[in-house]
């Protein structure tokens, strides 16, 4: 029941790699042109990253000025708050309280 190495399995062979080499675009070059060459050159330039100048890219001026901002509205006066008024109570209290029912609404079971 231990753990046993099985040999109906072959070992896994090594692959071959070969590291692949890096280019890089991005690197400043110090390169004397000939006249003749400088047409390739430009022709390299086209196919980098560029902002895009044409006319349908560009933004267009408004044609007429925004209005100008517009005072706020006052806010409404508030209602002035109604006098606090005082009511009479009667002497005896007991008398403005309702006296419940002795019996409870529901029946408490024991047992």
């Amino acid at each position: 029941m231990g753990l046993g190495i099985v040999e109906e399995f072959r070992p896994v062979t090594p692959i071959r790699t070969v590291p692949r080499t890096r280019s890089f675009d991005h690197a400043m070059e110090v390169v004397v042109v000939n006249p003749d060459e400088t047409k390739e050159l430009l022709e390299d330039e086209d196919q980098e990253c560029h902002t895009p100048k044409s006319s349908e890219h560009t933004l267009k001026s408004p044609l007429v000025c925004p209005p100008a901002p517009k005072k706020p509205r006052m806010a409404r006066r508030k209602m002035s708050p109604t006098p606090k008024r005082f009511f009479e109570v009667p002497h005896d209290l007991a008398s403005i309280f309702i006296a419940l029912d002795n019996k409870p609404s529901k029946k408490i079971r024991t047992g």
